[in-house]
């Protein structure tokens, strides 16, 4: 499966990929640096170390030895007590590291040593007047310094002192312990606040795209939250802005050009009506004249009900004022629209099955749908979708509404749904249904009138006027299929309010159902 990322979610992915990079890097930097380091502070012991007993040494070998004098000719009692005085001054005083210290001769034997924690004579060491650092790798492993205790350019013997390296790993491990503790939290911490500033980076986009979500062809006057600042962001919401605004000029120029035409074009067709009319009652003993007058008033009655519903559609778009907001209870709305309309039912043969809130299957026992706005206009979109319904619900067939509740917190809906058997809508035109002028071609025209009970096809228009009542009232509509049939889904805000028990009729709409607008 592909996972698809989002422009936010690919930098936050990247900035935590970067920090974890560069924090393991660090890391490694930070090890290798300690590492070398505790090595040179372990060996700079060792040497300073080493030198200051071959000092002490060579002093005394100064002070007390003759011209041969070596560690074994020496070795006396008074040496002996020397060299037990030194460890003892020398355990007193504070060490940075757990040492064995030991004096040999020139022949490798052990003279004295200040513990036998490390065995030093297991190394050959060759006689020499400089420093040696030498690494013995055997269990337990450790690091140690040999140097020469030289008098008159003689080697008298050797001073060897060592230390384990578990001391370099205890110090390694504690070290990348707290090193890790801490690489981690600057990686939360980093990361957090990189996040949150990408966040706060990102807040003009988010507004802009809020701001975007309202704006709709019905709300073209709403423009795009403008960041401060000159950068892009700003100049695209500009320009985003000035498209918009353009784009309102030229659908007020749209919606007035309908509007003078239809208030134009109805004054010359209600006088060619009146003509035609007075020409069909002179001519009223003539069969075949009286048949094209008659033809000629429906097609008129056609053109003005087309024009007066680009009229309603242009001052709904326009919102020339048109929404009322009260409230009001959609369950009472539909029950007289679809009451008013029995007649058709019956004419048609078609039943309702209701599927009310609260489980209810009577209009009688359905609790309030309570929502706030227009109840004409809301009437009007829901005439709409049932004309759609009667229309293409074969004869004897059963369409289906269904109300319940959508959507909590802040935003309760009301879902509302219009289901009928007839024919699917094609996937291809689910969307454009909604559009001006746009019909599903019919395959059978014939069949059509026949199941319809329509004399004539619409206009294209309904749909469209439906979806404009529906976001004027801030909701939302979409067509799908279900699998049987066709149906369209409304939602529109929920609100407390109190019902308004009241019926609100219009004696144009079994007009305009019968000529299926």
């Amino acid at each position: 499966m592909t996972v698809v990322l989002s422009v936010k979610q690919k930098i936050l992915l990247s900035l935590w990929l970067m920090t974890f990079l560069m924090l393991v890097l660090a890391g490694v930097l930070a090890s290798v640096w300690f590492t070398q380091d505790q090595a040179k502070r372990l060996d700079d012991f060792l040497v300073t170390e080493s030198r200051s007993v071959q000092e002490l040494l060579q002093t005394y070998f100064n002070t007390n030895g003759g011209e041969g004098a070596d560690v074994d000719s020496v070795s006396s009692a008074d040496f002996l007590a020397f060299v037990d005085a030194y460890f003892k001054v020398r355990l007193d005083r504070p060490q940075p590291y757990k040492t064995t210290l030991g004096i040999f001769s020139t022949s490798g034997v052990e003279v004295k040593a200040s513990n036998t924690a490390l065995n030093l004579s297991s190394v050959k060491v060759p006689m020499m007047a400089r420093l040696q650092m030498v690494t013995v790798d055997e269990f337990p492993s450790y690091r140690m310094a040999v140097v020469s205790v030289m008098h008159n350019r003689r080697a008298l013997g050797t001073i060897r002192l060592a230390c384990l390296t578990v001391t370099l790993e205890d110090a390694g491990r504690s070290y990348v312990v707290s090193l890790v503790a801490v690489l981690g939290l600057i990686f939360v911490s980093f990361g957090l606040l990189g996040s949150a500033s990408i966040h706060w980076s990102l807040r003009p986009i988010r507004q802009m795209s809020l701001s975007a979500q309202d704006i709709s062809d019905s709300h073209l006057d709403l423009r795009l939250v403008v960041p401060p600042g000159k950068d892009k962001i700003a100049q695209m919401a500009e320009t985003l802005n000035k498209l918009l605004a353009k784009l309102e000029s030229d659908f007020e120029f749209e919606e007035a050009l309908l509007g003078h035409l239809s208030h134009e074009l109805r004054t010359p067709l209600t006088i060619l009506r009146a003509r035609n009319e007075i020409a069909l009652d002179k001519n009223s003993d003539k069969p075949s004249v009286r048949s094209v007058f008659e033809d000629n008033l429906a097609e008129i009655d056609s053109i003005v009900s087309l024009l007066t519903t680009l009229l309603n559609l242009a001052r709904m778009e326009g919102k020339m004022g048109l929404v009322h907001r009260q409230p009001c209870d959609l369950a009472v709305v539909l029950k007289d629209l679809i009451e008013e309309f029995e007649p058709l039912w019956e004419e048609k043969e078609l039943s309702f099955q209701l599927s009310l809130p609260g489980g209810n299957t009577s209009w009688a026992t359905c609790p309030p749908v309570e929502s706030s706005g227009d109840p004409s206009l809301l009437r009007q979109g829901f005439l709409n979708i049932l004309t759609n319904a009667f229309k293409y619900t074969p004869r004897g067939g059963r369409i289906h509404l269904s109300i319940d509740e959508a959507g909590t917190g802040d935003s309760p809906q009301w879902r509302l749904t219009f289901q009928n058997p007839g024919p699917p809508i094609p996937e291809e035109s689910l969307d454009l249904v909604f559009k001006r002028f746009y019909r599903v071609e019919v395959q059978d025209p014939d069949h059509y009138e026949r199941t319809s009970g329509l004399e004539q096809r619409g206009f294209g228009l309904g749909l469209s006027i439906t979806k404009t009542v529906v976001e004027l009232h801030n909701g939302r509509i979409r067509a799908y299929n279900p699998g049987d049939g066709a149906a369209f889904e409304i939602l529109l805000p929920r609100t407390p309010t109190t019902p308004l028990r009241g019926s609100h009729r219009s004696v144009r709409s079994r007009t305009a159902l019968r000529q299926g607008r």
